[in-house]
């Protein structure tokens, strides 16, 4: 399965110190060229510290050249329409994406199916859902509701 990936992913990812698992996921995720230059090149200008991380990350992900008509969001959009699935946290481009029939995953959801695939054992997809909790990036119920969903 391919998927697009949002840069609120990947910032999530990176805020909580878990970009690791995106070499760990059963889905192989693109990154629009558009978003690579949201978290990286501009980034990086703005003195981000997470967008070198970021950078390392991605840097051997499936680019997918787009031309931003409108904006970086249109774009994802689009692109994800292709693939027919979309990782993002954004709740109103999610809600957007599921719309036009593609699948929307949270980055959380994206832990729980590299903890089902194997590739990570379940206390390790405890440890990264625990982290993008304590980094602000998803709430105490959303946590235990993935927890849950764990186990």
């Amino acid at each position: 399965m391919d998927a697009i990936v949002d840069a609120s992913t990947l910032i999530s990812l990176a805020r909580s110190g878990s970009l690791w698992i995106i070499g760990k996921s059963p889905i192989e995720l693109r990154v629009p060229t558009p978003v690579r230059d949201e978290v990286v090149v501009a980034g990086i200008a703005h003195g981000y510290a997470d967008a070198l991380a970021i950078e390392a990350t991605i840097k051997n992900l499936p680019a997918v050249e787009v031309e931003v008509e409108t904006n970086v969001d249109a774009a994802v959009l689009d692109m994800s329409t292709s693939t027919g699935t979309l990782v993002c946290n954004d709740i109103a481009l999610g809600r957007r994406a599921s719309n036009l029939g593609v699948t929307w995953l949270r980055t959380a959801d994206l832990v729980v199916l590299t903890v089902r695939s194997r590739a990570i054992p379940v206390e390790q997809g405890r440890d990264v859902l625990e982290s993008l909790h304590d980094a602000a990036r998803i709430t105490d119920e959303l946590l235990r509701d993935y927890v849950e969903e764990l186990s």
